[in-house]
């Protein structure tokens, strides 16, 4: 079990709360309702568990808005109800998106903020439980299925507890092994971000990272910096030749240290191949300073 499904447990519904706080996302709005457009579907207001906005990095002159709802259970996923119950709370979640976009708090948002181009209206469905059985992986059961809601918004992300674990043990375990550096998530440059209002890395993570395969850090102190690459997917020798391109090319080869974390690397199983990888990439001034961890352990 990931030690996200023990803080899980320890604190009940309040754990997105802090798992917010732990990606940069400080002091949300919480507990708010928003007047509804669609009295057919709500009367009156639409009742967010909580909003959060940020510059985006990611996309040059944008806001992104991000209202989250939170589902809890101490029981597992129902695993014959899994596609009704994720409809049901993806609607509830788009409608408020779509009252949102009317609403005087976004227009308030808006006008705080000067030289914007656009703006982005999205929504995270936290879906989580305690009971330590049963699925963990919603996403990839989910991935499949139409949603036909004509609402409009910009996305939706869930966040089961397989994606919740990911990201918390992750960023705990960078936080535990280096606890003196500082950690900046890295913003990848996409085309849509590379001009000079963006910054390179940031203690927000972007949204667009909750839903990924891996979780880019940079860690600095003084004048050494540490390149982290976290992935939710297991070891695989083709996946670590391309994370330690990636972890290259986002530090321009000028980083000190290198960690690529896996939820499952095994030394005593899998260094061979990482010494086979190192020997392939043939870059002896990278690979000697790559390191190859297991997030789930203390780094040795």
């Amino acid at each position: 079990m990931g030690e996200y499904s023990k803080r899980i447990g320890e604190v009940g519904e309040s754990v997105v709360v802090d798992f917010l706080k732990l990606i940069g996302w400080e002091n949300p709005l919480r507990n708010d309702d928003i007047d509804s457009v669609d009295k057919d579907f709500r009367k009156r207001t639409n009742g967010i568990d909580g909003y959060y906005h940020y510059l985006n990095p990611m996309v040059s002159g944008t806001i992104e808005n991000i209202l989250y709802s939170s589902k809890y259970s101490t029981e597992p996923y129902p695993a014959s109800k899994i596609v009704e119950q994720f409809k049901d709370r993806y609607l509830e979640l788009a409608k408020a998106i779509e009252s949102f976009k009317k609403s005087e708090l976004k227009q308030f948002t808006v006008n705080q903020h000067e030289n914007i181009d656009t703006h982005f209206d999205r929504g995270v469905l936290f879906w989580l439980n305690n009971s330590g059985t049963g699925e963990k992986d919603l996403i990839s059961k989910l991935a499949r299925i139409e949603l036909n809601t004509g609402v409009n918004h910009d996305g939706i992300f869930l966040v089961d507890n397989k994606r919740i674990e990911f990201i918390y043990d992750s960023i705990s375990f960078i936080k535990m092994n280096f606890e003196k550096q500082d950690l900046d998530f890295v913003y990848f440059n996409n085309g849509l971000n590379n001009d000079d209002r963006n910054p390179r890395n940031g203690k927000i993570m972007p949204v667009e990272y909750i839903n990924s395969s891996i979780l880019p850090m940079r860690l600095s102190k003084d004048s050494e910096t540490t390149i982290v690459i976290s992935t939710i997917e297991d070891f695989n020798r083709d996946d670590l030749m391309k994370y330690m391109g990636i972890a290259k090319n986002i530090g321009c080869n000028a980083q000190g240290t290198t960690v690529i974390c896996f939820p499952d690397y095994l030394e005593t199983e899998h260094l061979p191949m990482v010494n086979n990888v190192k020997q392939i990439f043939n870059d002896s001034s990278f690979t000697s300073q790559l390191k190859v961890a297991n997030y789930n352990s203390f780094l040795r």
